[in-house]
């Protein structure tokens, strides 16, 4: 047993001292720094190769972008690490690539990304300019003045200075457009407003023994007297009186529209300005009128070079209508903001041309006879006589600016809530009120004693005054987009 034993230990210390006999091995040159084929990796600095790397023609694949050189690609390595592949480029110039959408959730709400189509609809609550009149329409007073203007007892019921409020209307606005497919810098838009028609009126009447007095003021335009047609007087005459102004107004228009600016997609706030031009209508329709209806009760009056009595009724018509029509050409700016599910919109257009105008005076004096069932009509009223009945048209160059704010809120990717503030002007307007001329012939009026009398006192053709027109207020909608 021993003999094996040491047997064992010879034969490894043979092997042993075999091993340490031998030559050591010489060691390996580092590799040198060259570049793989023809392949840079996008860099100036080549990459590490080995020193036999002609012998290697397949170029080194670059790394996973958004990785690190030799990273494991779930470790999230920081992006300034593997610069070893290639570098893309920057998008060019905004306008030279489709539009990108934002990610849903990232940056500004997503409905804030630009849509092709888009339409928006809005409810008016508008406060349009009272329509203005020159001289006091209806008066009352102590019996005895008969209501004439500068006596101590004469109130004006109607007219004068007080301009005929129109109150409060309703309206609706619409736009609607759509922007060319690609980097959407260029589209159409089309629209029109409509305020529905409104109106003031003025009702006096007085009871059957014509208690309070009511007239119809004006100057004697031959000797300059202050008179009246007068309507209802205690114990003589009853009768009634109506002034009734009316207001219509609406328009059109279509505008190219470009593009100027708009911040990048995935920016947290959204901004774009737009350049508007193109065509714009509007039209505006007033009249206003004044008729009174008197019955005698005792003695005579005079009517149409006559002398009547009871139970002769005498009914006076005044009306004017106004029609402007206005053709321009429109430019403006839209600008658009968006943070969040928030949105502002604001736009500012002029428009610039002409405005057609017409005037229409009518007016007439009609009896009536009940018992003796007879009647006649005469053209003429008090002040629509023989000096300015017919109808008048007229050009005139005017300007038109219309001003819009929205705030709005977005209750879905495609639809906004909004609420916001209109402002129309029409620089140049014909306006019914204005073309009442406080002054009269009585040889002109019907219902005077010089009726026929004499020839008419000399007056200058008919003048059309021109005026202004404008109306605002309040607007609540939404915006459709697509």
């Amino acid at each position: 047993m021993r003999k094996k034993i040491l047997g064992a230990f010879a034969a490894l210390s043979a092997a042993a001292g075999g091993a340490l006999a031998q030559s050591p091995t010489r060691p390996v040159a580092p590799t040198p720094i060259g570049t793989v084929g023809s392949y840079d990796g996008g860099m100036k600095d080549p990459m590490v190769r080995p020193a036999n790397a002609e012998r290697y023609n397949e170029p080194v694949p670059p790394p996973m972008p958004g990785m690190g050189m030799g990273m494991d690609p779930g470790m999230g390595a920081d992006p300034m690490m593997g610069m070893g592949g290639p570098m893309y480029p920057p998008p060019g110039p905004y306008g030279q690539m489709p539009y990108e959408q934002p990610v849903l959730g990232e940056g500004a709400f997503s409905a804030t990304s630009p849509h092709r189509f888009y339409l928006d609809g809005q409810y008016l609550l508008l406060f349009p300019e009272s329509q203005p009149t020159r001289i006091p329409l209806l008066t009352t007073s102590a019996p005895a003045d008969f209501g004439r203007l500068g006596s101590a007892t004469t109130t004006i019921l109607a007219g004068d200075r007080n301009s005929l409020n129109l109150g409060t209307v309703s309206g609706f606005r619409i736009n609607g457009g759509f922007m060319r497919a690609g980097d959407q810098r260029v589209g159409i838009e089309v629209g029109g407003l409509y305020q529905s028609p409104t109106s003031y009126t003025h009702y006096a009447q007085s009871s059957a023994q014509g208690i309070p007095v009511i007239a119809r003021p004006f100057t004697n335009a031959v000797n300059g007297a202050a008179q009246s047609l007068v309507v209802s007087s205690p114990n003589s005459i009853s009768g009634s009186a109506l002034v009734r102004a009316t207001t219509e107004f609406w328009g059109i228009e279509a505008s190219g529209v470009l593009n100027l600016f708009r911040t990048c997609p995935g920016d947290c706030r959204l901004w774009q300005l737009n350049l508007l031009g193109g065509y714009r209508y509007l039209e505006l329709n007033e009249t206003l009128g004044l008729s009174s209806q008197s019955a005698i009760l005792a003695g005579t009056l005079p009517a149409v070079g006559l002398a009547v009595g009871p139970p002769t009724s005498i009914a006076v018509r005044d009306q004017f209508s106004a029609i402007n029509r206005f053709h321009g050409a429109q430019v403006g700016l839209q600008s658009q903001f968006t943070s969040g599910r928030w949105y502002v919109g604001m736009t500012g257009k002029v428009a610039f041309g002409g405005v057609n105008q017409r005037l229409e005076v009518a007016g007439s004096t009609a009896l009536a006879n009940p018992v003796a069932q007879t009647g006649s009509v005469t053209l003429g009223g008090l002040f629509a006589n023989a000096s300015n009945i017919g109808r008048y048209r007229t050009d005139q160059f005017a300007i038109v600016t219309d001003l819009n704010a929205t705030l709005g809120f977005h209750l879905t990717t495609w639809l906004i809530g909004t609420v916001g503030y209109n402002f129309i002007h029409l620089s140049t307007a014909v306006r019914p009120g204005n073309q009442f001329d406080g002054r009269v012939d009585p040889s002109l009026v019907p219902t005077s004693g010089a009726f026929g009398t004499a020839p008419p006192a000399g007056r200058p053709p008919i003048n059309i005054r021109q005026d202004d027109f404008f109306t605002h207020g309040l607007n609540f909608g939404f915006i459709l987009k697509y």
